[in-house]
């Protein structure tokens, strides 16, 4: 097996192509293109399998099927690749937050929106989700402060949409605001631990019954339809 370097030209992304053995007909060699991508995903899985310190560049390399230098032409470090995953992350939650930030809608349908979005996030890619959640600490400085920053402004608009609602009196107005919003947040944070559609639960399903409960606690008629 060897690899050969190339540069995409339309992206200008370095690949790596890996030859491996030959298949079908005589002369068909068997080619398997690699690209930084590939080695972000493979970190995204093990970062979460194994936790950060508990992977290494060899258990990465192994994963997509690189090894020393073909590795090292598409990522610095662990460290570079950590703060893609978790960038990645934070973006998703940034982009929710701008969205909600932009309706123009009674606080109960912002908060439904927010929980539909954070669970779609956290469950569309578990991986990342479990990287974002636990691995963040690890991150180096300024790559940390950027994403906690990130992550914090996107908390403040739970705060926000709640605080909204207890003014309108959409929310009771005797809502511990902050307290609410932490309790909401760790409820989304743990579904990524148990939730499975094999159980006949679709995400969207999930969210409304998650959304019914945390309305029926909010709500100044407890059982009421906010959305």
């Amino acid at each position: 097996m060897w690899a050969l370097q190339h540069v995409d030209p339309l992206s200008g992304v370095p690949t790596v192509e890996i030859q491996s053995k030959w298949s079908g007909r005589v002369g068909n060699l068997a080619m398997v293109r690699k690209s930084r991508t590939d080695v972000v995903a493979a970190a995204r899985t093990l970062f979460a399998r194994q936790g950060f310190h508990g992977t290494s560049m060899r258990d990465l390399g192994r994963e997509v099927g690189l090894k020393g230098s073909s590795l090292y032409n598409h990522v610095g470090s662990k460290d570079e690749l950590l703060v893609d995953v978790v960038r990645e992350a934070a973006l998703s939650f940034q982009a929710l937050a701008d969205e909600v930030v932009a309706m123009s809608a009674p606080a109960p349908q912002r908060l439904s929106r927010l929980v539909h979005g954070h669970l779609e996030i956290l469950i569309r890619d578990r991986d990342q989700a479990k990287t974002f959640l636990n691995e963040i600490r690890f991150l180096p400085e300024p790559e940390r402060d950027e994403a906690v920053t990130i992550f914090d402004r996107y908390q403040e608009v739970f705060r926000e949409v709640l605080e909204s609602g207890c003014e309108r009196r959409e929310f009771r107005p005797d809502l511990d605001v902050s307290l609410a919003a932490n309790l909401v947040l760790s409820l989304l944070n743990g579904t990524h631990r148990w939730y499975s559609p094999e159980r006949g639960l679709s995400i969207g399903s999930l969210g409304d019954e998650i959304y019914q409960l945390l309305y029926s606690g909010l709500s100044l008629s407890p059982g009421g339809d906010g959305l």
